[in-house]
């Protein structure tokens, strides 16, 4: 067993909530691309209809991730990572909570700039924060698209980093997420 082998690692509830929004963001990607492809009809609006109830989720998950997250100890990264390693590590963690955050928000700005009532699931609506305009809508599709590019690269580095220790270095920073040890 290597000796600089990481064992203290984050606790379940940060676990699930790494997890949880992780397959949530997958399905939001599936359904975002599936719906991009279709025409405009009741399919797209119901697959649509789904990724803004996600969306929603997400946020709020994120919300309660942080909120954990402040109140509860860290993991330290292994004193074996270089300073660089450790200082990337921190900043795309930190990008990937601020796009998770302002995705959704693009997300209801662009939807409720369109004109379409926003709900959760059918279960209620939120209120309207921005009124109809179409040049807000153009606006808000070219942010929530740079946003998404932005989230694509921070999730491609997080991937690369996760397998990096995984794989690779086989330092356990990527089992004190999968198991917390």
């Amino acid at each position: 067993m290597n000796e600089h082998r990481y064992q203290r690692g984050y606790r379940a509830p940060a676990r699930l909530l790494h997890w949880g929004i992780a397959l949530l963001v997958v399905a939001q990607i599936v359904i975002a691309l599936r719906a991009w492809r279709l025409p405009a009809g009741d399919d797209k609006y119901a697959l649509l209809f789904q990724h803004r109830s996600l969306g929603l989720t997400i946020f709020v998950l994120m919300v309660v991730r942080l909120g954990w997250r402040w109140a509860n100890d860290v993991p330290p990264l292994p004193d074996t990572m270089h300073a660089a390693s450790r200082a990337l590590a921190r900043f795309n963690q930190y990008l990937l909570y601020g796009l998770l955050l302002l995705l959704p928000l693009s997300g209801l700005a662009m939807s409720q700039s369109a004109g379409t009532v926003v709900s959760w699931f059918g279960l209620f609506d939120l209120p309207v924060i921005v009124a109809a305009d179409e040049a807000l809508l153009a606006r808000m599709k070219l942010v929530h698209l740079g946003l998404n590019t932005v989230l694509f690269a921070a999730l491609a580095l997080h991937l690369i980093g996760a397998l990096r220790h995984w794989l690779w270095l086989k330092d356990g920073v990527f089992s004190r997420m999968l198991t917390g040890r």
